[in-house]
């Protein structure tokens, strides 16, 4: 906790605000002419706080969080007292009780709902008091951060003011939150009393029944499999799933979900949900995380009646919604708009309590959506322009980080604001911001999730107003260089040509060397100016986990010569020692402060750290190939051979026959081109020429995968389903023609695939065409 100092009077200005869009944060002053409250004089109480004797939990510890938040402020521990002590001209008054209602004042709480406050002075009387369960400890903290200036950004790190004379003017505010739904899902913020303190309610947020609980779902997303097990009902009616290729599928399935056995099975297991678990507010009935819906004829018929794979979807969901409806009316159905189903049907409607959960998984982050500025960014803003027409509820998911590498920056801190205010104007109610979520210290994921929860609280709150007051209070005398380098990468998206998907690499063409050195060389002056500031230092050293995890994963993928000293002359290869002392400073710090995982899938931290192991120890001397007699007739290029299939791994080449050939001057996926095929292999053949002899490094990066020979050696191995991913190595080479073969294969959604070289006298680069050669046919 950091505590600062005020003057020896802090004063609230007397402010209106109706609703979180319009209310601004308030400012200190001193010295007011108007009269004013004194809670406590030269750290001395003055007033006392009351609570309903038979308060709620969350009530009584708003009274509670109060008094303890006043005494850390003042030195003055005001009394807590209940509303059966005798009631005194001077009281702050925390929720409904006795002592408020002899006031005579009228307050409409039902106007409040279950999260709204009122702060008001009334004579000399201090008001908190909100709806039920939240809101009046809500209030508490608004009071607290709004007006009195302290903050919560992270679990360990708060600033609370010191006033011992603490003083306040007449307030009359009202706050009701525009969003009913607030999760930033980023693991720095599931600590319960961050969450409430910042006021958030999600789903995975550690709050209990002091906090006034939470939005709690039963079945968070993807619950087809779990409403209809496999194991139960496949083998005896495989109609009960998704018909895919003419074939009811059982591995990575949907539900069919126009069948009605299918509709009253699953809306009676929902039904049976509600009963069990009361606590559950919200209840989902969505697709499983994959394709594959359902081609039979029904509900085939249904979608293309409707123009969405929604349709067949919604008609299932509906049916449990009118159930609940009828049957538990305090609890909502939930569903999600995603990928397949995210475009609205064209006739059917959304039950009322059924809430629509809009994903933006496809979309640019480096622009604000409304922008228009990409296709997918455009398609989304004429998805969600649709959906606000005829969803009642309409929540969204939204991602704000790279999940194939969690500590790559992504730097969309900027957007989230003009996102958040788009998604509310087109009536979205409840927003997820799925971050790095299931290990700590991913790129910036502190300042992201509080951020996330300034935004979805107060919609206007300035974006660069929380990033400063969350820099000074975390980094302390490090601020100014991590807001240059939050600045640097940034700037670095500006340009609208410029993409930002949640798949990013470290080799992303806007992390580029020069952007990379800069950050290093601001992080270095973040560590120098708080090297006397222990606790700092520490938090700086965390934030450099992701610059040092780009910069070696873009040595690795991009010029292996930025990690391992080639010599050409003794044809050796040799790790750097930069790379070495920056690997070994990344490991000690993510086993000093518990970096679990560095992608959310197959990230494992152990698992990367042998990964870099293994990658500098490549210090032999790298396998020498013979070069071979060239053909007499050769043209620049490769011959590429294609291959409509689908396949998992690369096949054996000389058992099959090519669909197409042609030859290419750059090894890319573009032989694909004019083949309607979401699956494909290629065989890229010919001769790699080596102008030199000495040390060559080979990188292929490829989704999915690839492998690449050269003379009868295998190279470099990048085979398999995954990601977009580089592997390299190095052979040695004399002058001369070498065989060259790469095969590649694309297994559906993303591709990619780009080959790397660097030699003597040779820059690291994409391979010209002019260093293959092909036989003349």
């Amino acid at each position: 906790m950091i505590v600062r100092p005020l003057k020896s009077i802090a004063v609230i200005t007397c402010v209106l605000l109706v609703g979180c869009m319009s209310a601004p944060p308030a400012k200190h002053s001193i010295a007011a002419e108007e009269p004013s409250l004194l809670l406590a004089e030269e750290g001395r109480p003055q007033m006392s706080i009351v609570v309903s004797a038979t308060a709620p939990p969350a009530t009584r510890y708003a009274a509670e969080e109060l008094q303890g938040f006043l005494l850390q402020m003042t030195g003055a521990e005001l009394p807590l007292l209940t509303d059966d002590a005798p009631q005194s001209d001077s009281e702050i008054l925390v929720g409904d009780s006795q002592h408020l209602r002899n006031l005579d004042l009228s307050i409409d709480y039902a106007s409040l709902g279950t999260e709204g406050y009122i702060l008001r002075t009334h004579n000399a009387n201090l008001i908190i008091t909100g709806g039920q369960p939240r809101g009046t400890l809500y209030g508490v903290y608004g009071l607290l951060e709004e007006h009195l200036g302290c903050r919560w950004f992270t679990p360990e790190v708060s600033v609370i003011p010191e006033a011992a004379t603490l003083a306040i003017l007449p307030i009359n505010e009202v706050r009701v939150p525009v969003l009913e739904y607030r999760e930033p899902f980023v693991e720095e913020c599931f600590d319960g009393d961050w969450a409430a303190r910042n006021r958030m309610n999600g789903n995975t947020d550690r709050l209990e029944e002091r906090h006034g609980g939470k939005i709690i779902y039963n079945g968070f997303v993807h619950t087809f499999a779990g409403l209809l097990p496999l194991d139960t009902y496949f083998e005896e009616h495989p109609e009960y799933y998704s018909l895919v290729g003419g074939k009811r599928i059982k591995d990575r399935n949907q539900l069919c979900c126009t069948n009605e056995e299918v509709i009253r099975l699953v809306t009676e297991e929902v039904r049976r949900r509600m009963a069990a678990h009361p606590e559950a507010t919200v209840f989902s009935v969505s697709q499983n995380d994959w394709y594959n819906y359902c081609e039979c004829e029904s509900c085939t018929k249904l979608a293309e009646e409707e123009g969405s794979q929604m349709a067949p979807v919604l008609k299932l969901v509906n049916a449990v919604a009118k159930m609940a409806a009828q049957e538990f009316p305090d609890k909502l159905v939930d569903t999600l708009a995603y990928q397949y189903t995210r475009k609205p049907p064209r006739t059917m409607r959304p039950e009322p309590n059924v809430i629509i959960r809009l994903c933006t998984i496809e979309c640019d982050f480096a622009h604000p959506f409304q922008d228009r500025t990409t296709p997918e960014n455009r398609a989304f803003c004429d998805d969600i322009e649709a959906w606000a027409s005829i969803a009642n509820r309409l929540w969204i998911w939204n991602y704000n980080c790279s999940y194939h590498h969690y500590l790559t920056p992504f730097p969309n801190l900027y957007v989230r604001g003009p996102n958040i205010r788009y998604m509310i104007e087109n009536n979205v109610r409840g927003i997820f911001e799925q971050d790095v979520y299931n290990t700590p210290h991913g790129f910036l994921s502190p300042l992201s999730g509080y951020l996330g929860a300034k935004l979805l609280w107060n919609p206007n709150y300035d974006t660069d107003l929380a990033i400063d007051e969350f820099l000074s209070g975390v980094y302390g005398a490090a601020a100014t260089p991590m807001r240059l380098y939050i600045n640097l990468l940034h700037d670095a998206v500006k340009d609208p040509e410029t993409l930002m998907n949640i798949w990013i690499s470290p080799d992303v063409p806007f992390l580029n060397d020069d952007i990379m050195k800069r950050a290093d060389l601001l992080m270095d002056a973040a560590e120098q100016a708080v090297a006397d500031d222990p606790g700092a230092l520490e938090r700086v050293r965390i934030a450099r986990l992701s610059t040092d995890y780009t910069i070696m994963e873009r040595a690795r993928s991009l010029n292996a010569g930025d990690s391992f000293v080639v010599d050409h002359e003794r044809l050796t290869v040799e790790p750097s020692v930069a790379f070495k002392t920056r690997a070994e400073r990344f490991f000690a710090v993510a086993e000093k402060h518990g970096l679990r995982l560095v992608a959310e899938h197959d990230g494992d931290i152990a698992k990367y750290k042998k990964t870099i192991d293994a990658y500098l120890k490549k210090t032999d001397t790298p396998k020498r190939l013979e070069p071979v007699a060239a053909p007499a007739e050769m043209e620049s290029g490769l011959l590429c051979s294609f291959y409509d299939m689908a396949v998992t791994r690369l096949p054996k080449f000389k058992d099959l026959t090519a669909d197409a050939h042609s030859v290419v001057t750059k090894i890319d996926t573009s032989p694909s081109d004019g083949h309607d095929a979401d699956a494909y292999v290629l065989l890229f053949e010919g001769y790699f020429v080596a102008p030199k002899e000495g040390v060559y490094t080979f990188s292929v990066r490829s989704n999915d995968g690839s492998l690449l020979w050269i003379g009868n050696s295998r190279v470099v191995n990048n085979d398999g389903l995954h990601a977009e991913k580089t592997v390299t190595s190095f052979v040695a080479l004399e002058k001369g023609y070498y065989p060259f073969k790469l095969g590649y294969f694309e297994a559906g959604g993303n591709s990619a695939l780009s080959v790397f070289c660097a030699g003597p006298d040779i820059p690291y680069g994409e391979i010209p065409g002019s260093m293959f050669a092909t036989p003349v046919k």
